[in-house]
């Protein structure tokens, strides 16, 4: 069921549905007599991915996701005692200094939890991330970051076995149930995230860092508004959590 959800997943992001729909216009085209309708999935394939890499449609799917919770301000919340930084991706490539392992969103997310562990310094800190394509966890990583930041290890509890951000929130909760506990996320991700935890009874405070939908305050030229890779790669991602939401709602393991 795991593998299925995440190859149906990945099919359903804009640039591999886009691409299916292209094979699919094209086979059409070259071998059987429905044109019209190979033309209508070339050109709707076209607009997909044109209309997903451009930043007003990667900024209105983010946005909303991203603004569900307010910064994380430390003088509100006195009494946190576990701060937990949930994981993205990295590589650990030996011809790279260890300090570049972590993805941008890992990074930002470390980061926030070092902030927030240096503000709390008797709070546990706990890094979730399985191993997924590489020798070491992600959570192993944002630890090594972390440490090289001057947070103690001592402190650190890390998840790497969890598959997913709901298996990884009931493993979590059992551990600190009953604490007040900072969760950090990318603000795209944690509505989901903090439905997941507070599902599982976890007191749960939003952290939200790695911002993508951000409102310029001056006015942009229009080269601006040309599709580019990186508002794609953020559409999918605000994508991805939608499709989550949806699919924890299914199977029951969020409230509506």
């Amino acid at each position: 069921m795991f593998e299925l959800k995440k190859w149906l997943g990945q099919l359903l992001m804009p640039l591999p549905f886009s691409l299916s729909l292209l094979v699919l216009a094209l086979l059409l085209l070259w071998f059987t007599r429905f044109q019209k309708t190979g033309k209508l999935l070339a050109t709707l394939s076209l607009a997909i991915v044109a209309l997903m890499g451009m930043r007003p449609v990667s900024y209105e799917l983010a946005r909303s996701l991203e603004q569900t919770y307010p910064p994380f301000e430390i003088s509100q919340h006195p009494d946190i005692e576990a701060i937990v930084v949930l994981g993205n991706g990295h590589v650990s490539d030996p011809a790279v200094p260890e300090r570049s392992w972590q993805n941008n969103i890992a990074l930002a997310r470390t980061l926030e939890g070092v902030r927030l562990a240096e503000a709390y310094p008797d709070a546990q800190l706990v890094f979730s991330g399985a191993v997924a394509g590489d020798p070491l966890s992600n959570a192993e990583v944002n630890a090594r970051m972390a440490v090289s930041l001057g947070i103690d290890r001592a402190r650190m509890t890390l998840f790497e076995n969890n598959k997913d951000t709901h298996d990884e929130a009931v493993s979590i909760a059992r551990l600190l149930k009953g604490k007040r506990v900072a969760l950090v996320s990318s603000a795209t991700h944690l509505p989901r995230a903090m439905a997941l935890y507070r599902g599982q009874g976890l007191d749960a405070v939003p952290a939200p860092t790695d911002y993508t939908a951000k409102q310029s305050q001056q006015p942009q030229p229009l080269y601006t508004y040309l599709p580019k890779g990186r508002y794609l790669m953020y559409s999918e991602a605000a994508i991805h959590e939608w499709i989550g939401v949806w699919w924890a709602r299914l199977r029951g393991q969020v409230n509506e």
